[in-house]
């Protein structure tokens, strides 16, 4: 089960890096993937590096906590997350967006599988 889930953290991590550094160098194809429309001058510039830096930043967290052996870089990118989605959920109720379940739900999966990895391998280092 242990390498299971660190197959699995070791994949979003990865996965992570990909998204973001696909922001910074096709920002175009990232934005339409995301169901956006880039801006210009230093919203452009907002959207690039806000975005890239959520998605390297977690990426790098996850990596971290599996070859340090250290759960606690988990936390980052899974609170991440779960703002993202609490975020969607409130431009859903307050601010006339779409209900974005293709991103929720997979953000609530990332933060399942984070959370159980937490518990799983954080176990294992109480020992």
């Amino acid at each position: 089960m242990k390498k299971a889930v660190q197959g699995l953290v070791f994949l979003m991590a990865t996965a992570f890096m990909f998204m973001g550094l696909r922001w910074w160098f096709d920002p175009i194809g990232s934005a339409t993937e995301f169901g956006m429309t880039l801006s210009i001058g230093v919203g452009l510039s907002t959207e690039i590096g806000d975005i890239s830096s959520l998605f390297i930043t977690g990426s790098l967290c996850m990596f971290l906590g599996l070859f340090k052996g250290d759960v606690r870089w988990f936390y980052a990118p899974t609170l991440l997350v779960i703002f993202a989605a609490i975020g969607r959920t409130v431009a859903w109720a307050f601010h006339d967006a779409s209900l974005a379940l293709a991103f929720i739900v997979p953000e609530i999966v990332f933060a399942l599988i984070n959370l159980a990895a937490i518990k799983l391998l954080g176990a294992e280092n109480d020992a």
